[in-house]
């Protein structure tokens, strides 16, 4: 760290400079001046992280200079030492953010532990500096990827407040925002001709992406990703200038051209009406997927603007069951209170949009049995065991529900016994590993390295088990080797006594728990962590 030490008394400089350990606080970089003037050409030069200046000198003024200081350097720290303890003082030393305020005369120790403190305070903020400048950094590194996920995830129909969808779109540079008027561009890549492995096929979408990227130019905005069908999809922003239908349709038909020209592929194109993002998102992305299946099947090579002659019945699913993160994942990752909270919300939105549809209540109920069958599977167990095989005929919503949370309470309660059954193994093994080892110095580490887990999470699971934790007996053994035992167990097998020194198990037990117990002299208990 780089200190400059300012004031009209020279002696009172030097003897700051010469006489202070200021080594000891951080301060590598040492220099003065002797006016506010010579200060600013010190800081041309050189500039100071930290600089310590008089109030009152000739010329210009302590405060005067620590305003030119935080125009120019905002971010080196100021001290004011003065001998005038007035409040305009303060009051101007706060205006300007100096950090601290002395008064003459200052006691070495004083002043070196402000010192030490203005540097602390810095680095701290350095080290945030650093922190969001990494951050910063991996944005922009990861913003493609970031950007697609995010469209992806609105197009499935997650939902975003719209203030929390504004700041990720300013976050990752995004030329759409909400409220816009955004029109869609689907893109489906074929190749008929076989030209290209699968491997190849990622980089034909990042190239034809980029040829459409191009076409759109300066007077669009876009924003693409690659959907779940592996179709692409960009998000084009309307430029007010500009007539947009027709424009966009021969854009689209160029880059037909130039893709089939250029990379030998065909690609189909739908091309949405316009409305405001994000409003009608889902439902056009649906309705040009909906196209690309219904209208252009399997013919290639085409570009088809979406309008309301395109418009079939509107789309009536419950929605809960296909926004992710789906039923079945969550049962999957185990995550119970949010398996919990999606049954809720599918059965509101039923009672919500269809209630007494016959329809939707066998969405759901096909749905869920689905998840359940696919999780009981995965696990090694059979449908029948839960009745899963089984034909049902719910009456309605209440005895769908009914079932449905009786079916995951049923598998939370196995997933539980079965996890506390493992962890239950896993003690008994760490037990026999003792019982081999009594004659040795065993270590946690040794206890994890042999059960192939991280030693907190053996100790976690042997305390969540046993409700005792590890600690390391070093007992006043006749070969002065320590032990590992589990605090308040007693070994039961003889051969524990013996290996320490003592014959007997009971004069074993007793060695060992009385003066864990009174902290007396040899035996020592050391907690593990857990």
């Amino acid at each position: 760290m780089k200190l400059l030490i300012v004031d009209d008394e020279e002696h009172l400089v030097e003897s700051m400079t010469e006489s202070l350990p200021w080594s000891e606080v951080g301060i590598t970089n040492l220099s003065a001046a002797y006016s506010g003037k010579q200060a600013l050409r010190v800081m041309e030069q050189d500039p100071a992280d930290l600089v310590i200046t008089d109030v009152r000198m000739p010329g210009m003024s302590g405060i005067e200079l620590i305003g030119a200081i935080k125009s120019r350097w905002p971010r080196t720290v100021c001290m004011l030492l003065t001998g005038h303890a007035e409040f305009e003082y303060a009051q101007e030393g706060l205006k300007h953010k100096v950090s601290h305020y002395l008064l003459k005369p200052v006691k070495d120790e004083e002043l070196l532990a402000n010192v030490r403190e203005a540097i602390e305070g810095l680095l701290a903020e350095q080290e945030q500096m650093r922190a969001l400048v990494q951050s910063q950094a991996m944005v922009h590194r990861n913003r493609p990827v970031l950007r697609a996920n995010l469209l992806n995830n609105l197009i499935q129909g997650r939902p975003w407040h719209d203030r929390k969808l504004a700041e990720e779109l300013a976050l990752y540079d995004i030329p759409v925002r909400v409220g816009d008027e955004t029109t869609l561009i689907l893109v489906r890549i074929e190749d008929r001709e076989q030209r290209y492995g699968l491997s190849d096929m990622p980089v034909m979408g990042f190239a034809v992406a980029n040829i459409v990227e191009e076409l759109l130019g300066d007077g669009y905005g876009s924003w693409s990703c690659e959907d779940l069908y592996g179709h692409l999809l960009f998000v084009v922003r309307h430029s007010p200038e500009q007539e947009q239908s027709e424009p966009l349709e021969r854009l689209a038909d160029e880059a037909r051209r130039i893709v089939s020209r250029l990379l030998r592929l065909t690609v189909s194109i739908v091309v949405s009406s316009a409305d405001a993002f994000p409003d009608s998102l889902v439902e056009l992305y649906q309705r040009c997927v909906a196209t690309i299946r219904s209208q252009i099947g399997s013919d290639s090579d085409v570009v088809v603007r979406l309008n309301e002659d395109h418009a079939k019945a509107a789309p009536h699913i419950v929605a809960s069951l296909y926004t992710p993160p789906l039923f079945a994942h969550l049962l999957e990752a185990g995550n119970w209170p949010a398996a919990r909270e999606k049954l809720e919300n599918i059965f509101r939105e039923w009672r919500t949009k269809y209630s007494g549809s016959g329809e939707h209540l066998s969405e759901i109920e096909y749905a869920l049995k689905a998840a359940f069958s696919y999780f009981v599977h995965k696990n090694g167990r059979l449908l029948a065991d839960y009745r899963l095989n089984l034909a049902t005929d719910f009456k309605g919503i209440g005895e769908l529900s009914y079932w449905a949370f009786g079916m995951l309470d049923k598998l939370q309660e196995e997933m539980n016994a079965e996890m506390s059954e493992s962890r239950h193994s896993l003690v008994h093994q760490i037990q026999r590993f003792l019982q081999t080892h009594l004659s040795e110095d065993v270590s946690l580490q040794a206890i994890a390295d042999h059960v192939y887990m991280h030693p907190t999470h053996v100790s976690k699971v042997f305390k969540k088990r046993d409700r005792r934790k590890y600690i390391r007996i070093r007992a006043p053994a006749a070969n002065g080797q320590s032990r590992l035992f589990a605090e308040g167990q007693q070994i039961q097998n003889l051969r524990s006594g013996g290996s320490s020194g003592l014959q007997k198990s009971d004069v074993f037990y007793q060695s060992v728990q009385g003066p864990l117990r009174g902290n007396a002299p040899g035996v020592q208990g050391v907690m593990q962590p857990g």
